[in-house]
């Protein structure tokens, strides 16, 4: 179809204008600290399985997440659309693997990776559900979503208006590539397991802040910058914990063939919702 052609072309174009992400040019930043702080999401899976294989995809930001992997002693490989940054990235040695993939025909055969994580790409697919079963296809134990998620509560339209008065972007439902913001949800997820045959579902809320005057100052302790932010986050936090708010993103992972007890066990640990899903009994 001519719009899932020109997204993908729109979506190459951006990721050839993409500028080295603040993991690499700014460690010690705010932005840099926010994404680590959804990364350390993982923790539990890298303790738990540190021989494990990964696929990233979507990892347009010169492979940051594959990177991020690698720093923790994971075999990762970063694909993305497009590989030009990639191989920048190779050639400074943030990462070891890459390559081009598209997310809706990965040339990966079935189950060459334990883990295939998507951050903050999915929404941007034009088709989210294909993706999600080719990511599913290649990912021997299972697939961890990073990503903003429909979870609306009763203050969400107050939450919404804050986000177009401090970025002044006036529509949230479409992006300039033409895709539908496509933000997944826990039971929209759950259900496409049970049609699968899936049989856990983990996830966990978190909240995030972004303002652009604020991302590029150096993350410390009692400085301005990082007060502010930190009281965003912390104010969301404070109304989802009274069920007014739904969590901003989360990170999800669907097991193909469940999970040991010890994972499970430091997974609930760290926040995250275990869930394990009825079988189909005529199969």
């Amino acid at each position: 179809m001519k719009a899932i052609e020109r997204s993908y072309a729109m979506q190459a174009v951006s990721e050839e204008e993409m500028e080295l992400p603040a993991a690499y040019r700014a460690p010690d930043s705010i932005d840099a600290w926010r994404h680590h702080r959804m990364l350390a999401l993982l923790e539990p899976l890298c303790q738990a399985m540190p021989d494990s294989h990964w696929m990233t995809v979507g990892d347009g930001r010169y492979g940051s997440d594959a990177a991020y992997l690698k720093a923790r002693g994971m075999q990762a490989r970063a694909t993305t659309l497009t590989d030009d940054k990639l191989k920048q990235a190779h050639e400074m040695g943030r990462i070891d693997e890459y390559g081009a993939e598209n997310a809706e025909r990965l040339s990966c055969a079935d189950g060459s990776f334990d883990f295939v994580l998507c951050k903050e790409a999915f929404h941007h697919f034009p088709r989210p559900p294909i993706a999600l079963y080719e990511m599913l296809r290649v990912a021997r134990v299972g697939v961890v979503l990073i990503e903003p998620i429909d979870n609306p509560r009763l203050l969400d339209g107050f939450k919404s208006l804050g986000k177009r008065m401090l970025r002044g972007n006036a529509d949230q439902q479409f992006e300039p590539s033409g895709n539908f913001i496509y933000r997944p949800s826990v039971h929209e997820l759950r259900k496409l397991m049970l049609a699968l045959g899936g049989e856990l579902l983990a996830h966990r809320g978190i909240n995030d802040f972004y303002h652009a005057r604020l991302v590029g100052h150096r993350y410390q302790p009692g400085s301005w910058p990082t007060l502010l932010t930190q009281l965003g986050i912390g104010v969301q936090n404070a109304l989802c914990s009274t069920g007014l708010l739904g969590y901003g993103l989360a990170c999800i992972v669907v097991f193909k063939a469940g999970a040991p007890p010890a994972l499970q066990d430091a997974m609930r640990r760290v926040g995250y919702s275990m869930e394990v899903l009825p079988q189909n009994p005529y199969l």
